[in-house]
């Protein structure tokens, strides 16, 4: 296809028809002949907009409209995301992985990323209506047993697989440093990080924290059980929500880890604390009930116990994803919701232990 755009206002209907034939959608002459776009969503390590779209020769097969991904347009954002990995790793999560899942993923129109993977475009499906959740409002059980299907779906596609840990793209401690950068970086901007949000953590859980920080690489290669592919980020608002049916997005953090990864996750910094802790216990064993439908026997207490372990799983990404991001009103409120409750999370259940 054409060279990589970056910016939404340079997407042209020529760019736009050459990306939609190249993948198959376009057929018999038909071309984009005008198209507008609106940007969405309040991501920092990239920019989303959507793409009304008008044809000349026949629309076909083609979409009506669709969600284009372009780098930060902030320059700091855009280098360290790159950096990371974050765009090469998206991109190469859908080229490679996204069709052995059943979870639910957006359609890929179009697809690329730079040598120096510092720029990428990402064309996709507009999964509207559906809309993704709020990491400032707690999600509904009804949510939550959506998302818990698909995140079943994803670990019992990979479980047990050994080639996941093998592609570069995706995070793995057994193959890296055991965690021992993370550490490092946790110990730096843990003081900081405490200066910005100390305020609203409690006793308990800033010590349970500053534990952590020490003891990341306990964390990191501790579990020893069979490995699956992990979405990493699962939370509601990287969760696109339509009744029954959701689809994940933002496949930026992938990684090798427990089956109970995502779930962990996702219980501990979306759902309010008084919710997680009337449902989590009966939602994991219905998880186990999940993930033997589809071949995989886990038992309830296996799951449990697993479950408890990766409570710690959203601490680096909220810690660090702060401390990383410039302060601005509605992220603080956002990484404050999220360390409050993944805090919460590893001290209601004492995940210390796993520490130790």
């Amino acid at each position: 296809m054409s060279a990589i755009v970056t910016r939404p206002g340079n997407v042209t209907p020529q760019w736009m028809s050459e990306a939609l034939a190249s993948s198959g959608y376009l057929e018999n002459g038909a071309v984009v002949n005008r198209l507008s776009y609106q940007i969405i969503g309040t991501g920092k390590m990239g920019d989303n907009a959507r793409y009304r779209l008008e044809y000349t020769g026949g629309q076909g097969n083609a979409p009506a409209s669709v969600i284009i991904k372009f780098p930060a347009e902030d320059e700091t954002a855009r280098a360290m995301a790159g950096a990371q990995g974050a765009y090469y790793n998206e991109v190469m999560f859908y080229r490679h992985l996204a069709d052995r899942t059943s979870m639910r993923t957006p359609t890929i129109y179009a697809n690329e990323v730079s040598d120096d993977r510092l720029a990428f475009v990402t064309v996709m499906e507009d999964m509207a209506p559906a809309e993704p959740g709020s990491q400032l409002i707690g999600e509904s059980l009804e949510h939550v047993r959506v998302a818990m299907g698909e995140a079943a779906k994803l670990a019992a596609a990979f479980y047990g697989d050994e080639s996941v840990g093998a592609h570069d793209f995706v995070m793995s401690q057994v193959r890296d440093d055991g965690g021992a950068f993370g550490q490092a970086l946790l110990q730096q901007y843990w003081p900081g990080f405490l200066q910005r949000f100390g305020h609203g953590i409690n006793g308990e859980c800033e010590a349970f924290g500053a534990f952590y920080v020490d003891h990341h690489t306990r964390f990191a290669t501790r579990f020893d059980g069979p490995r699956t592919l992990a979405h990493g980020d699962f939370r509601s608002e990287n969760i696109l929500f339509d009744g029954d049916r959701a689809c994940t997005v933002d496949w930026q953090t992938t990684s090798e880890g427990s089956a109970l990864t995502d779930l962990a996750y996702f219980m501990g910094g979306s759902v309010e604390l008084e919710d997680r802790r009337m449902w989590e216990r009966q939602l994991v064993d219905d998880y186990s009930g999940l993930l033997a439908g589809q071949g995989i026997e886990l038992d309830s207490e296996a799951c449990w116990q697993q479950y408890r372990e990766q409570a710690m799983h959203g601490l680096m990404i909220t810690i660090l994803g702060a401390s990383f991001t410039a302060a601005a009103e509605r992220s603080d409120a956002m990484f404050l919701t999220m360390i409050q409750r993944h805090l919460q999370h590893c001290v209601d259940l004492g995940a210390k232990e796993f520490l130790e």
